[in-house]
């Protein structure tokens, strides 16, 4: 079966799936009863966090809308009006975005019965959905439902695959950045692989300078760009690359807030743990790391003058970490933390240029710290 075949197939599915809890909820109160629909929500009593596994929803305590009650009834029929406009568009072909979805409810007679305020009621609807169209146990992502966002995060390299539009390109001849990610990248039919990691960078201006400098062909890795916490197509994309043997190796900077960013590649969250295939945690920590600048072979202990003093903000978010289990429970993630707060500063990738090198210089530091590091955690480069 074609790509192509298997995307109308599995949307096929999606669409009867709609479809049944739309005629479940029509019979139900044809028949003159009042619907309740059952599910459960993101919370910490329906999450579990598992070292090896991440964020794993446990479906302990089920909420449940009544539809007696009036605030209810009215979320049962946005629900109903929310899932009539997917299926519709599902059999056309078409996404939308998020802000689409929340501008179908400012239809003049529609705006008059539901009364939405703001985006904020449409998002949580369709965070709804996902929890109550369900196969096997697990949530429906919303992009299956054709709910996407604007792409966020590159990936560069020699890898081969055919998009959502058929087409197939080459991640490394794909622009300056390389391929946006797909808004649903389980979707992608990836045809080949030919390289040894990938490495996934924080900041866009950083993975553009290693692009830039030739270093995914020197080592033979892909480079992707996060732009700062990766989203969901980001995270499963990553996924999507560990499940075909490739490692994971993230590059951030030495902040409380990028050990959030790594956590959430690492384990998913707490919100989203109801949507598999966004947790990878295979993956690696390749820097920026405290030793890097305060061990006596730190690779950059030269410039530790650079590092800059944590803000309240900054002290605040790492004080908070260690409240968050995929962060407090993991014993690198742990250690970074508490030396974070213990020594007030720092670190941000811009750091290496720093060391005010010539390009060619500043390229061979480049690519003796992330070889260096990769060797470390068991990753051997070109």
């Amino acid at each position: 079966m074609s790509s192509g075949e298997t995307v109308r197939s599995h949307r096929d599915d999606v669409l009867s799936l709609i479809g049944t809890v739309l005629d479940t909820l029509a019979e139900t109160i044809e028949d003159g009863a009042y619907p309740e629909i059952g599910y459960y929500g993101s919370s910490k009593k329906n999450v579990n966090y598992v070292p090896g596994r991440g964020y794993v929803p446990i479906d302990e305590r089920p909420s449940f809308l009544d539809g007696r009650k009036v605030e209810s009834a009215k979320t049962i029929a946005s629900l109903i009006y929310g899932l009539t406009r997917f299926k519709e568009h599902l059999e056309q072909g078409m996404s939308m975005s998020l802000r689409d979805f929340y501008y179908m409810h400012k239809v003049k007679h529609v705006q008059e019965v539901l009364k939405i305020g703001d985006q904020s009621e449409t998002n949580r609807l369709i965070n709804l959905c996902e929890r109550i169209l369900r196969v096997g146990g697990d949530s429906m992502p919303r992009e299956e439902f054709g709910v996407v966002s604007s792409p966020k995060g590159t990936f560069y390299g020699d890898v081969t695959l055919t998009d959502l539009s058929g087409k197939r390109i080459n991640c490394s001849e794909a622009g300056e950045y390389g391929w946006f990610i797909s808004s649903r990248p389980f979707d992608v039919s990836i045809h080949d692989i030919n390289i040894d990691a990938a490495i996934l960078v924080e900041k866009e201006a950083m993975a553009r300078n290693l692009i830039e400098l030739g270093i995914p062909e020197e080592l033979r890795v892909g480079v992707g760009s996060l732009f700062g916490q990766p989203g969901r197509n980001m995270r499963a994309w990553i996924r999507r690359l560990a499940d075909e043997e490739v490692p994971i190796l993230v590059l951030v900077d030495m902040s409380p807030w990028s050990l959030r960013i790594f956590s959430t590649i690492k384990a998913n969250s707490i919100e989203l743990a109801n949507i598999r295939g966004l947790a990878t945690p295979e993956a690696h920590l390749l820097g920026l790391t405290t030793d890097d600048f305060w061990s006596s072979d730190g690779m950059l202990a030269e410039i530790k003058h650079s590092l800059e003093k944590m803000s309240k903000s900054d002290i605040k978010c790492a004080q908070q970490n260690r409240n968050i289990p995929a962060i407090s429970q993991d014993r690198i993630l742990r250690r970074e933390n508490e030396r974070l707060l213990r020594e007030g500063r720092k670190g941000e990738l811009e750091a290496f240029k720093a060391f005010g090198l010539p390009l060619d210089e500043l390229r061979k530091t480049y690519i003796r710290y992330i070889r260096s590091k990769a060797k470390r955690l068991g990753v051997k480069l070109l």
